[in-house]
């Protein structure tokens, strides 16, 4: 009798798997935007000359005359250590590299260059509550808030390449001489809605955030070494969402020294 029992619990066994694998099928997956869809060869990035567009929302891009541009561009790149010259091509593979702690799995994101907020702006068709957004630091900029190295530093490991020996790597970013280490450092994303022409609200998200930094969490300190989600339901419902940076590590004359790059994927949309 305990074999036929036991006989009949072992056939059911099956049934019930197959069972769950089909309710897990059934699970709705939220309909994100990845950019996943926009076509790179591998390692890669492209400046569209008029900004693109992914699942109806669609992203600005403003090139200028001396090569440069401001808004967004797309990437598929995620070097994670220093470069050895400072050559454009050498500091374009940080500029549109996300920096994550091992290797990046969200295939194509969006790389910010938020010089002008004017230029920098994603828009929806009809009035709709962006639920939240992963945002990352570019490689660049994490290795400048990190090593803060410019010149004449002791030797240090480059990043991720555990068999280089030690030198004194340069991060090319001008200025830039210390780490983003002090007591109330900061550099923060501030997203500002609009319905219309009418501004809804605006949040602000850090990327790097010590001590004091931040007056509604004065004891946080952490910078960002991954993607993370940024609530942005607080601005209510928008058709413009526009983009800009705030450091605290600025130049004599007031200009921030942390450039105004960061990278985005994963916009859901409240249905």
């Amino acid at each position: 009798m305990k074999r036929i029992i036991f006989l009949l619990i072992f056939g059911l066994v099956p049934f019930f798997y197959a069972c769950s694998d089909k309710s897990e099928l059934l699970v709705p997956i939220p309909d994100d935007i990845t950019f996943n869809e926009l076509q790179l060869s591998p390692y890669t990035h492209n400046i569209p000359d008029n900004g693109f567009t992914s699942k109806g929302v669609t992203f600005n891009t403003k090139k200028n005359g001396n090569g440069t541009y401001s808004g967004f561009a797309y990437s598929n790149q995620n070097n994670r250590s220093f470069v050895w010259s400072d050559s454009q091509t050498a500091r374009d593979t940080n500029l549109y590299s996300v920096y994550t702690s091992y290797r990046n799995m969200t295939e194509v994101f969006a790389v910010a260059c938020a010089n002008s907020e004017a230029d920098t702006y994603f828009t929806i068709q009809q009035p709709t509550i962006v639920e939240h957004i992963l945002v990352a630091n570019t490689t660049y900029n994490y290795l400048a808030m990190t090593y803060g190295v410019n010149s004449g530093t002791s030797p240090i490991a480059n990043p991720n390449i555990p068999s280089a020996p030690k030198a004194i790597w340069n991060t090319f970013a001008p200025g830039v001489t210390r780490k983003l280490n002090l007591t109330g450092d900061y550099y923060k994303i501030v997203a500002k809605g609009y319905n219309g022409n009418t501004q809804t609200g605006t949040v602000d998200i850090y990327l790097c955030c010590r001590k004091t930094a931040d007056p509604a969490n004065p004891d946080f300190a952490f910078l960002r070494t991954d993607w993370v989600k940024a609530d942005l339901t607080a601005l209510g419902a928008v058709t413009k969402v526009t983009f800009s940076t705030e450091s605290s590590y600025e130049d004599g004359t007031g200009n921030d020294l942390i450039h105004s790059w960061f990278c985005i994927d994963g916009i859901r949309l409240k249905k």
